[in-house]
């Protein structure tokens, strides 16, 4: 099953945006990635955000297949959606699984879920205006339960899907429990389409038990897990975990936030012409000479010239989603990488000055995944046992 195994950048509202998704592919090159979703109603959009899936509307040479993905209460919005991207994309993903109240109110998301034949339905008048496969679902194992699963399944046997997304959990799970990889699979038996499988990969060692759960699953989106480990594609195609140091994880993460710094208020200008140079041709992964080449390139076209570290000083809010990835980076790093303080940085030079402090020898560790930080990643952040660490906040992500 390894061998044929495909994985992909998992939808995350407000982290899989466009400067996420070129630091993501030159971190650890996923096969494919899906926008965060694009929110239709019956007056928006009147035309395709200018960064929303600049990959596709650009015809950017990138190594990843995006799936753009869309939202809505109502399937005449997503089939006017749909066919603004049609002209750019293979396919439009439907969410069917976002938890966040705000579209679960609104009747979008993972409220579909909530009645199989408006679910069914739902699907069934976007294949009855739409080409045969050239839209998909992301949906989650039940609303409140699992109970209606087989029948919302079965009732797409006969819709024209490009494939289905099973992300293995409730909407009242959101990030709790394990992920049903057992249901995921029933469905994989059901569908003449691909299914695609997303809970709980959190690196190699997590996908024995999945291949065995599941052995009709050949595609796999991460999301949590891509946060703790940005190296984890890499991971996953070479069946072992991945060497870094921290110089490299210093350059990492301030290309990282000159490409959100480029591309803030939706400046996508800025960051064509690196695209176009090619240097996304290759990605740097763990190669400290690529990093080093392709900081030196981000900062010319930020700056005008190459600053140390220590120098850069960039948008407040480029700082607080550093510091996002940051938060959820150290929980697969070595135990120094965890002290709190780094948090506090007032400025990206500041944090990433400190990381040189933490760990001066500069030897290279195995980024990997650390159980004891599990329960940070759910939605209620119990503690599993009274043993004694210390807390971090995280950003919220929904998918």
């Amino acid at each position: 099953m390894s061998g044929r195994a495909t994985f992909g950048l998992a939808p995350m509202e407000g982290v899989s945006e466009l400067p996420f998704r070129l630091w993501l592919a030159q971190v650890s090159a996923p096969a494919f990635a899906s926008t965060p979703f694009l929110r239709a109603t019956d007056t928006f959009p009147a035309q395709i955000p200018i960064d929303f899936a600049a990959e596709l509307t650009r015809e950017w040479d990138v190594p990843y297949q995006l799936i753009p993905q869309v939202m809505t209460a109502d399937p005449d919005d997503f089939v006017r959606t749909a066919r603004l991207l049609l002209s750019h994309a293979e396919f439009v993903d439907l969410n069917c699984g976002c938890p966040s109240p705000n579209p679960v109110s609104g009747g979008a998301g993972s409220s579909l879920l909530k009645d199989p034949a408006l679910f069914v339905g739902f699907a069934e008048r976007m294949a009855d205006a739409l080409p045969a496969q050239s839209f998909s679902i992301k949906m989650r194992t039940g609303f409140d339960d699992t109970a209606a699963f087989d029948v919302l399944t079965h009732g797409l046997r006969s819709v024209p899907l490009k494939q289905l997304t099973v992300h293995g959990r409730t909407r009242r799970d959101r990030y709790d429990g394990s992920s049903r990889w057992d249901l995921i699979q029933k469905a994989a038996e059901q569908l003449p389409c691909s299914v695609v499988g997303s809970g709980d990969i959190l690196g190699v060692d997590s996908m024995p038990p999945i291949h065995a759960m599941a052995p009709s699953v050949s595609r796999f989106i991460v999301g949590r897990g891509a946060l703790r480990n940005p190296w984890i594609f890499l991971e996953l195609r070479n069946q072992k975990p991945v060497a870094i140091r921290r110089s490299l994880v210093q350059k990492a993460l301030a290309c990282f936030a000159l490409l959100t710094d480029l591309g803030m208020d939706h400046q996508i200008d800025r960051l064509e012409p690196l695209v176009q140079k090619g240097l996304w041709k290759t990605s740097a992964g763990t190669h400290s000479e690529a990093w080093a080449a392709l900081y030196d390139e981000l900062c010319v076209a930020h700056s005008g010239k190459i600053l140390p570290l220590k120098d850069l000083e960039l948008d407040r809010i480029t700082l607080g989603r550093v510091k996002m990835v940051w938060n959820y980076l150290r929980s697969s790093l070595p135990a120094p990488y965890f002290e709190p303080l780094l948090l506090r940085s007032k400025s990206l030079g500041e944090l990433l000055s400190g990381l040189e402090r933490l760990d001066p020898a500069d030897e290279s560790f195995l980024v990997s995944h650390r159980s004891e930080w599990d329960w940070l990643f759910t939605s209620s952040r119990q503690k599993p046992t009274p043993a004694a660490s210390e807390p971090i906040q995280l950003a919220s992500i929904t998918t």
